[in-house]
C-alpha cells in the first residue's frame, strides 16, 4: 500500500438516462475535459447510474400489490405497499423468508447472497424507484473495457450502492459489483509470542466508502470516482461473491 491515496470524481458526466452506455459516457466526459486514467485506478460507480442507464426504473402504477406485501405495510406503514412488493420481489423469494425485519427498518437478501437495505430498492421521485443493475459484476466489466479500449490501461471498476445499518443513522457505500479489484485483502501480524495471524478485509468496501465520500448521495452529479494509490493484483475473474460471508 502507498503512503498516499487520492479520491478524484471524473469531471463533466452529464446526467445518464436509459439507453446510455455508461462506459462511453465515463469515457467521453475524460477525454472532453483532459481527464487521463492510469494503471491501477480503481473507477467507483454508482449504481443509480448503471441502472438508469440499463433501464431499471420502475412505475409504482405498474406493480401489482400481493397479501405478502399488503402484510408487510401493516408492519411497516412508512413504505409504499407497491415499493414493499418490489423489495421482495428483489430477494428471489415470495415471502417474507429473505428479509431482516426491525421495527421501521426493512433489509432483503439478494438472490447472489447479498444484503442490503430494501434489497437495494431506491425510491426516486413520488411514483418510481429504481431496481440494482440486472448484473452489477458484468457491468463492471463492460466499463472497464470500455476504459481500456480508447486509453489503453486497465483499471478495476466497482459499482457502488448505498447501504444503512438499523443501529446506525445514515448510510454508507458498499461494492456491489467488481471488476479487477480483488474483493478482500489479506494483512498479517504477528502477536508477542511470534505467532502470525492473518485477517481479511473486504477491499471492495473499503474503496467504495472511500469514494462516497466526494460521489455522495443523489443530486450531486459525481456519479464516477477515481480511487488511486490502492496497492491490488488486477484479478480479471473478481465477483462480488468473493466477498460475502454466505454467496448463494
Amino acid at each position: 500500500m502507498s503512503n498516499k491515496i487520492t479520491i478524484e470524481a471524473v469531471p463533466g458526466v452529464p446526467y445518464i438516462d436509459e439507453g446510455d452506455d455508461v462506459g462511453e459516457v465515463l469515457v467521453n466526459s475524460a477525454k472532453a475535459e483532459g481527464f487521463s486514467f492510469k494503471e491501477g485506478d480503481v473507477l467507483c460507480v454508482a449504481s443509480k447510474a448503471v441502472s438508469l442507464a440499463e433501464g431499471r426504473l420502475v412505475a409504482l402504477d405498474t406493480v401489482t400489490v400481493g397479501d405478502v406485501a399488503k402484510e408487510l405495510h401493516e408492519r411497516i406503514p412508512r413504505k409504499d405497499p407497491r415499493t414493499l412488493q418490489l423489495i421482495i420481489d428483489a430477494t428471489g423469494a415470495g415471502d417474507l423468508s429473505r428479509l431482516d425485519l426491525d421495527d421501521n427498518y426493512a433489509a432483503g437478501w439478494l438472490p447472489n447472497g447479498n444484503r442490503l437495505t430494501s434489497a437495494g430498492v431506491d425510491k426516486m421521485g413520488p411514483e418510481h424507484v429504481i431496481l440494482l443493475p440486472e448484473d452489477p459484476d458484468e457491468s463492471a466489466r463492460a466499463i472497464g473495457q470500455s476504459i481500456l479500449n480508447n486509453f489503453n490501461v486497465r483499471v478495476a471498476v466497482v459499482v457502488t450502492d448505498s447501504d444503512g445499518r438499523v443501529e446506525k443513522a445514515g448510510s454508507t457505500q458498499v461494492a456491489i459489483g467488481l471488476y479487477g479489484l480483488p474483493a478482500l485483502r489479506r494483512s498479517a501480524s504477528t502477536d508477542e509470542t511470534g505467532v502470525v495471524k492473518y485477517a481479511d478485509e473486504t477491499l471492495c468496501d473499503l474503496v467504495a466508502a472511500s469514494a462516497a465520500i466526494l460521489m455522495g448521495q443523489r443530486g450531486t452529479n459525481r456519479p464516477a470516482v477515481v480511487v488511486r494509490g490502492v496497492a491490488f493484483e488486477f484479478d480479471e475473474a473478481s465477483e462480488i461473491r468473493q466477498a460475502l460471508s454466505r454467496p448463494e
